[in-house]
Formats: C-alpha cells, structure tokens, sequence
C-alpha cells in the first residue's frame, strides 16, 4: 500500500489502550481494504487486538429499505470474515458520533476510511476532533479510489480532458494491493449472523423502496460479478452502449457501497488488454478517468449538489435565455414514478429504475435529458433528477451520481447548436436512440421486468 493513502489526522501517538478500533462505514469489504491493512498493521505492530466497528444509524438521508438492504448484505459478508482474522466485529446501531465515541475510550488508535460526501465528511471531522481531545491518534485511510484525490489534483478539474492525463501518470504508483492477515493478539468474540429483516425493523426502515431482487449486496457476490463479467461480456464492451444489449459490468452498486475495490477491478480488467485491447482501454476510461473525475467533483466545487452552483456559467446563461420556451409535454414525478409519459423508452427506463435498482447508463442519460425537457424550468428539473435518483438507483447519493447528473446541465461537458428549451445544453431524442441502438430489445426486457415484478 501506497503511504499516501494514509492521512493523519492528530498529532497523538498510539495509546497504550484496550484495541485498535477500526470505524469501516463506507469500505464495506474485507478483500484490497487499504484501511483495514492499516489497522492490522498497527494491531499487530503494537500487540493489541483489533476492533472493526460498523454502525448502522437510521434515518441516513434518502436512504430506503434497498439501500440498507443491500449494504446489510455486505456488512454480513465482511462479519463472516472476521474469526479467521481474529477480528472482533461489532455492529452498533444509533447516531455515528455517538456510537464511535462509546469505543473511543479504551482505543488506542481510530483508524477510519474516507468519505466525500459532505454529510459524512463533517460526521468525521467532528469524531477526529473528539478523538483527538482524548488524547487518540486518528488515521483516515483512501480505500475507495485507485489514485487519491488530493495526489491528482488540488482543484477542480474542468473536464475529462484535463484529469486524464494526470491520471495515467499516477495510476501504477498506486496498484499495490492490500496484505490482509490475521491480528496476532486478537481476542475474537463469537458473534450471531445478522438478522437483516430484523435490523431494518430496528430502524424503521423505510420501506416505499424495496429491495431490489436483482441485485444482492456482499464482496463475494461483487467479485463473482467482476470474473463473470470480464470472461463473457468484456469482449464486447464496445457495444455496451445500447441498451438492448444488456452488456453493462452492473458492479456500480458494489462500488458504491465499497464492496469492491476499484484497484481490483483495475488489475483485472487490465489482464485482459492482449486480448481486447480497445475494450479493455474503454472500460478503464470509465472506472478511472470519468469515476474518478466525479470524485475530484465533489470534493472541489463548492455547491456542487445544488442547482444554482453546480454547472458551468456558459450553461446557465444558455438555460436563463430559454426558460421562456414553450414544453410540449409537463409531467409530475408521479407520472415518472409510475411510467406514465407519451415516451416508450423514456417509461421503459423508470421500469428498469423503480423495480431494479438500476439503469442501463445510455438510458441515464436519455432519462434525465427528457425530465429537462418535461419540466416547467431547469431548476425544477434537476431537484426531480435528484430526487428519483437518490430513491431508486442502488448507487445513488454518490460522487459519480452527483456529476453524472450535473452532467446533464453542461459540467464536464461542451455547448452544443442552440435548440428550443435545451439551449446549448446537451440533446438527446427517440429517434436517436432508435436509430443507433436494439431498442426493442431494451422494450421487451423491461416489459419482462415488470412482469416479474407484479408476480
């Protein structure tokens, strides 16, 4: 592991305490987890056992009976892991700051993984500031990315044309996978598998959304998706782009509950350039060029989940000169929610989205362009993107969902010919879909979808 994956963030040295305690809430894996390395480390290092904490608080801003089940999936994998590492895991469940406190005192070191988005940004710096007035040396430890965001760039980067190549030059440096061993001194606790249903039941959650039965959260279930993946549809990723296809990797829900390591994926699609070179070098712009720009995003431009800072000042003159412009069509979410619009693709794409979880990206796109469309005014239109898809989409509330849709009002993209409602913005249509893509295909298999889903 790269040491510039570790950030220090008090001046204390290691305590003679009870443990090394481990706060895993974003790296919910135990396979390539650079935080989890570290704690064993320093566990082994100072003979102390080692404590992974995993708190499940209720009430988590727009997160619904899908997203706690899945993650529960995951955190139950990593839970099945911990006696052969020694490992003693506890789950807690109450607000963070307070449950992390209850293990701060007898800790002799709080090692935490990273985060971006500002709520748990903040949730951090207010537990590093309470550690450190105990006395406690704090580490926070980059898992999540292959290349750190702060080693790539100090400010935020314009496009993809401007991180690419910074990028590149960094991404071998940081390819070393984690060593994960057992704690030499570690005093294990037998504990129970979780009851997911029971937990969900324990934080009321709720349960508009339900779990997707397409997708089960876990690293062992993420990992069985990369090799499946990279033997039978990597060849073709230069068809993943229509939605007829069905060729997507669909490890963007592991990804963001950081059941798969991005290094991972990276080394193993690698592998495979002999074979399928430009395959291979699409892929990879995606998983480290465009994800990893998304995350220079949220953590450099300030505002960049509200309407009003999220874009460009080109893309906002171009939307004020066409508010005016008459919409053919107005919905309301209702009408989105249940598929009730005059577009085929546009109804079978929210099939896909209410009842998966999940959207083919082309259709993202396509889906989010025509709520632009549909809406009384843009503002209007990117609080009902962001709504929706912080709801349905498993990987919702995460850096790439917070660029990808800033991405439809002109942030890491060009101004186009001005046209009627869309300025300079972006365009997409039907006809253009139809035109390029097995549309037909992507109708019939979500008819199938709905179908499944109303047995």
């Amino acid at each position: 592991m790269h040491k510039n994956r570790i950030r220090v963030l008090t001046s204390h040295q290691v305590r003679q305490k009870a443990y090394v305690l481990y706060w895993m809430q974003h790296t919910q894996r135990i396979q390539n987890n650079f935080a989890l390395e570290t704690a064993i480390t320093y566990a082994n290092d100072h003979g102390l056992p080692l404590k992974l904490l995993f708190v499940l608080t209720p009430d988590f801003k727009d997160a619904y009976a899908r997203h706690y089940a899945f993650m529960l999936e995951g955190i139950e994998a990593v839970r099945k892991q911990c006696p052969a590492l020694n490992i003693d895991f506890v789950l807690a469940v109450g607000a963070f700051e307070t449950q992390v406190h209850a293990h701060l005192k007898n800790a002799s070191l709080l090692v935490m993984d990273d985060a971006y988005m500002p709520a748990l940004v903040q949730i951090k710096k207010t537990i590093a500031t309470k550690a450190d007035a105990l006395g406690c040396a704090v580490l926070q430890v980059f898992s999540d990315v292959i290349v750190p965001v702060d080693k790539v760039s100090q400010k935020c980067e314009y496009a993809a044309r401007t991180i690419r190549k910074k990028l590149h030059q960094l991404v071998d440096t940081y390819l070393a996978e984690a060593e994960i061993k057992p704690v030499n001194n570690g005093t294990f606790k037998a504990r129970e598998a979780l009851s997911i249903e029971t937990l969900m039941q324990t934080i009321d959650a709720d349960m508009r959304v339900k779990k997707s039965r397409y997708f089960e959260g876990g690293e062992l279930n993420a990992y069985k998706q990369l090799d499946w993946y990279c033997e039978n549809q990597l060849s073709n990723y230069g068809k993943s782009s229509d939605p007829g296809e069905d060729i997507t990797s669909k490890l963007s829900p592991y990804l963001h509950f950081g059941q798969i390591s991005a290094v991972d994926i990276y080394q193993k699609v690698s592998a495979y350039t002999d074979q399928f070179p430009e395959a291979v070098e699409a892929f990879i712009e995606q998983l480290l060029v465009r994800r990893e720009l998304a995350y220079n995003f949220v953590t450099y431009c300030d505002g960049f989940d509200q309407f009003d800072t999220m874009t460009y000042p080109w893309a906002y003159k171009t939307m004020d000169g066409h508010l005016s412009d008459e919409r053919t069509h107005i919905y309301s979410i209702d009408d989105y929610i249940h598929a009730n619009t005059h577009d085929p693709y546009f109804n079978a794409a929210m099939i896909e989205m209410v009842h998966t979880g999940f959207m083919h990206n082309t259709m993202r796109m396509y889906w989010g362009k025509k709520i632009i469309e549909w809406s009384l005014d843009y503002k209007t239109a990117y609080e009902t993107i962001l709504t929706l898809n912080n709801r349905y989409f498993i990987d919702g509330r995460d850096p790439v969902s917070y660029a990808s849709v800033a991405w439809l009002f002109g942030r890491h993209d060009r101004a186009f010919q001005s046209r009627e409602v869309f300025g300079k913005l972006r365009y997409m249509n039907a006809k253009g879909l139809k035109r390029k893509y097995n549309m037909d295909a992507y109708l019939t298999r979500m008819a199938q979808v709905k179908s499944d889903s109303e047995d």
